[in-house]
């Protein structure tokens, strides 16, 4: 009976490995859609690591267009960024973080524009930057320096979007 058990947890340790793993990406964009095989493109994909097998970033695609969670590593393997999309636009809060797993931003999408409040932090977690948008429209821009915070209200002009580079202090 003992024997069986083990067995039977074997099995349900490998089922679960095996599920977990999402097959490689080896999609192409085409006039704005993604084809896998020469047809558009639903379904989860995943694309790796060459040197370590890693997992790059994991997506979701509908009828070709960008769709559900996306996820993307650093090559530790630590979480990058986590969102989604719906029907090929970015939608719903987008978190970011930094290689010690701090998080260094958090934007709000609302139909593929910026909306809501985005917040950049350093990579000890302190606020450095809050931006207000509405409907892709910076209203307002928050910079904190020397423990001021400066704001600045931007009618009807959308500034640059913040990137972050992470390999910088």
């Amino acid at each position: 009976m003992l024997k069986i058990e083990k067995l039977l947890s074997l099995s349900v340790i490998f089922l679960l490995i095996s599920c977990s793993t999402l097959e490689n990406c080896e999609t192409e964009i085409i006039e704005g859609l993604v084809y896998k095989n020469d047809k558009i493109y639903t379904g989860k994909c995943a694309f790796y690591d060459d040197n370590n097998g890693g997992m790059i970033s994991s997506h979701q695609f509908n009828n070709g267009k960008f769709h559900g969670k996306w996820k993307f590593y650093y090559p530790n393997g630590q979480l990058q960024t986590v969102g989604k999309f719906d029907n090929g636009l970015r939608i719903g809060k987008w978190n970011y973080y930094h290689e010690n797993g701090k998080k260094s931003q958090v934007s709000i999408y609302l139909n593929g524009k910026k909306h809501g409040i985005w917040k950049v932090y350093d990579k000890n977690g302190n606020l450095t930057i809050e931006q207000e948008w509405s409907k892709g429209v910076a209203v307002i821009d928050t910079t904190k320096s020397d423990n001021i915070y400066e704001d600045l209200k931007i009618d009807g002009y959308d500034i640059k979007p913040i990137t972050i580079d992470p390999n910088t202090d």
